[in-house]
């Protein structure tokens, strides 16, 4: 047995080290010879000339070195750990375990780092190794959805062989990441995998490819494209497993995750039926617990959709019931930055750009990790008259998670930046883009309808307003009426006479005096 576990200790003796929580303790050799002596035989009374054997074996010593050593380990294992049998020798007293009792899993999903493996032979570079866990470590705990496993407590795990089962059993997660690390000089290669602990089955693997220009730099560019690639994988991966568990074995955490999956999945559709589904999950979650923030930031995203879509009987009213929803959210976790990023797009909604735009950048500045939200920033950004902002900040979101579930509407912030740009071709491959991602959606129809007028193909136009008014017919009498995302005079006057040329209800030229 390499391992023993007593209290809040780890003894190894591949490594020669004693650990607690996750740290070395400091101690001599012949201390830690004692020890494992002790706890090896830790069935019975071991006497003094064999411990005295075993620790200085062939040095004549006295038995005062024996003393002062079981004296260090009393101080630090507490004075019961060790006892002393008069007239037969020492026993170890407390109970070694060779595994940790299981932890339970936290009620929200739960991810730990191992470290790193060094691919090449170079000890040298163990440091770089490490310093990826550290900042992928750090950069995961930014999302508050998860519960991720400090770096001390996943690094015992460096110099021992890796049962995955066990190693999530004993820090209690569902998920681990495990990696591998391969450089040189001028580059660096990082090999990162999700691994489901349920099934030790693999859930998402990539590499990384970098320059090596500076080493930190490197190391945290590195750490931001793993992590933001990794998180949407981890949320995808815990929607199936929730997704099979009938309603009355999931916790308020459990219900508001699988509300928080139903609005995300539908969150483009015009037709109501799933944002009523995830408020209905929200609020059964509400019921078991009144402090859950995700399930307010549920609602906040339900009421958004709704207001987007016009499938509410009264905007204003849903609007104001949307941002107290997001701001519940706020109250319960300050440092949300997706009830925030809501919160932002509920006061963009009641174009309130003064009040929204400040708080979709501090949604971002706390998770810079979180592409939707990029993306997001990206587009209003851009359609409140800072294209050459939004732009390259949408593109950016798109290529940090390229297998996105949100990809649809992240490709539709992108179109919608790109019209504000003046980029026709670009909106129009973009909406075409995002309609393959989400082909129940109206917004990439809305969107391809205005790209079409601004190429001068009008037939096109009107054909795709035609398919996006059978299907949001709501949503098309909010566009037509005036009512668009954006408080930019020349975005206003661009999107809304692109729109009323494509439904016939202006000519053809009152688009070239725009476009």
């Amino acid at each position: 047995m390499d391992q023993f576990r007593f209290a809040d200790f780890i003894l190894d003796r591949r490594t020669r080290q004693l650990l607690r929580g996750g740290e070395v303790v400091r101690l001599g050799a012949r201390a830690f010879d004692v020890l494992e002596t002790l706890v090896s035989n830790r069935d019975r009374i071991v006497s003094r000339d064999e411990l005295m054997d075993t620790v200085w074996p062939g040095i004549v010593v006295g038995d005062n070195n024996l003393n002062v050593q079981v004296g260090n380990l009393r101080r630090l294992l507490g004075p019961g750990a060790i006892v002393t049998v008069a007239g037969r020798g020492l026993r170890f007293a407390l109970n070694p375990q060779s595994r940790a009792p299981a932890l339970a899993l936290p009620d929200r999903p739960s991810v730990a780092v191992l470290p790193f493996e060094t691919l090449g032979g170079d000890p040298d570079l163990d440091w770089l190794a490490d310093g990826f866990v550290e900042d992928i470590t750090t950069e995961l705990s930014r999302f508050r959805d998860l519960f991720v496993v400090a770096r001390n407590s996943a690094f015992i795990y460096r110099e021992t062989p890796r049962d995955l089962r066990a190693v999530a059993r004993d820090l209690g997660v569902g998920y681990l990441v495990e990696g591998s690390v391969r450089a040189r000089p001028d580059r660096v290669r990082v090999t990162v995998q999700l691994i489901d602990a349920a099934n030790g089955g693999h859930v998402w693997a990539e590499n990384f490819d970098r320059e090596m220009v500076d080493h930190f730099e490197t190391q945290a560019h590195v750490a931001r494209a793993i992590v933001t690639c990794l998180t949407p994988q981890i949320g995808r991966a815990e929607t199936e497993r929730n997704r099979v568990l009938p309603p009355e074995d999931l916790t308020a955490w459990g219900l508001a995750q699988r509300a928080w999956s139903v609005i995300s999945m539908g969150e483009m559709d015009y037709d109501r039926g799933p944002r009523d589904h995830a408020e209905a999950l929200a609020r059964q979650a509400l019921a078991r617990d009144a402090g859950c923030a995700m399930a307010w930031r549920a609602l906040a995203w339900v009421a958004w959709w709704n207001v987007y879509h016009g499938t509410t009987d009264s905007v204003p009213d849903t609007l104001d019931a949307g941002i107290d929803a997001a701001t519940r959210a706020v109250a319960i976790d300050k440092t949300d930055h997706q009830a925030r990023r809501l919160r932002a797009q509920l006061h963009f909604m009641k174009q309130d750009v003064a009040t929204g735009l400040p708080e979709l950048r501090q949604a971002h500045e706390m998770n810079p990790n979180c592409a939707l939200t990029l993306c997001w920033l990206g587009f209003y950004e851009a359609i409140n008259g800072n294209a050459g902002d939004g732009v390259p900040l949408t593109e950016a979101g798109l290529r940090r998670s390229p297998r996105d579930p949100a990809r649809g509407s992240m490709l539709c912030a992108l179109g919608f930046a790109q019209f504000a740009a003046r980029d026709y071709t670009a909106t129009a491959d973009a909406a075409e883009a995002a309609l393959r991602e989400a082909a129940q959606s109206a917004t990439p129809l809305i969107l391809g309808t205005i790209a079409y007028v601004g190429q001068g193909r009008i037939d096109k136009a009107t054909e795709t307003f035609r398919s996006v008014e059978r299907i949001a017919p709501r949503l098309v009498e909010a566009r037509l009426s005036g009512r668009w995302l954006s408080s930019d005079p020349d975005y206003l006057a661009r999107t809304h006479t692109f729109f009323r040329v494509a439904a016939g209800l202006a000519p053809p030229e009152a688009a070239d005096a725009v476009r």
